[in-house]
């Protein structure tokens, strides 16, 4: 007697429903690699191996996708990769041990307060790191390599302009910037798709991101000025870049800093040191 899909899949959700490591088992339908669906495992072990595998029952084909609940637990507090969060929303539940994947998948969807004053910091700092490379490279004639930082440029804007709208970013960003900020994807299509010579095309860009750069300069830096405004007194750059907020954040604080010190938001101080001679720039927030 042959034994169809359906009953070849309800068999391997048993089999995954015995297993005590496993938490919750959602379904990817368009996650595969052939034929046969895939499935997102957490594993209830804190020190489960991410891994990727593929099952065979019978004459059906299964992908697994594993990852541990302790990992998805740090996404929730530090950041949630954007395929993951795209697979997430893609998915559908299977099997919940306590209701568990239910809460933890609405606080990995969800962007809190705190992580979102972190992620906007962290595009605007790239931004402006991709927009000063695009500038040097302009100016020394290397068009090409001028485009291609603009571009990531861009990139960085239209991550950013999703972030403060409490968003992720999705795998077609400029589809979903077009209905967020219509002028930056504007930007971004007269950069791809405007007759002009490429050089024309770069060069007129400047303005437009020098003009977003220092608008958006006060807001994006809120994550760093709450955190300096967390204690009195000037603070050194190593004493920002090592802090554990800041350690697994992905900003470009040295490039920040001095943004903020140009636009007055910083002001350079000389704290004292143990080397003969030797005087430190340190930094304090100005009201």
């Amino acid at each position: 007697m042959d034994v169809g899909p359906e009953e070849i899949q309800q068999t391997y959700l048993e089999l995954l429903q015995k297993r005590l490591d496993v938490q919750a088992v959602l379904m990817l339908p368009d996650f595969s690699f052939r034929d046969g669906p895939s499935y997102f495992i957490v594993a209830a072990k804190p020190d489960a191996q991410e891994t990727i595998r593929r099952v065979q029952i019978l004459d059906r084909v299964f992908t697994e996708q594993w990852i541990s609940a302790w990992q998805l637990e740090k996404s929730a507090v530090y950041g949630t990769d954007e395929k993951l969060v795209a697979m997430l929303r893609r998915s559908e539940i299977l099997l919940d041990r306590d209701g568990y994947m239910k809460q933890l998948k609405q606080r990995l969807i969800r962007l809190s307060d705190s992580l979102q004053k972190k992620l906007v910091c962290r595009e605007y700092s790239r931004l402006l790191r991709f927009f000063h490379e695009a500038k040097e490279w302009l100016q020394q004639g290397l068009t090409l390599d001028a485009y291609h930082g603009f571009v990531q440029a861009l990139h960085a804007w239209a991550r950013l302009i999703v972030y403060e709208m409490g968003e992720h970013p999705q795998t077609a960003l400029w589809s979903q910037v077009k209905q967020l900020d219509s002028s930056v994807y504007k930007l971004y299509e007269e950069l791809s798709m405007n007759t002009e010579t490429l050089e024309k095309r770069v060069e007129l860009l400047v303005l437009a991101i020098e003009f977003g750069v220092s608008s958006r300069l006060k807001d994006s830096s809120r994550f760093l000025v709450e955190l300096m405004e967390t204690r009195e007194g000037p603070w050194r750059l190593h004493e920002i870049v090592n802090h554990p907020a800041v350690l697994t954040a992905g900003i470009e604080i040295p490039l920040l800093i001095d943004k903020m010190v140009q636009r007055s938001l910083l002001q350079e101080v000389i704290c004292p040191t143990d080397g003969e001679g030797e005087r430190e720039t340190c930094f304090i927030l100005l009201n």
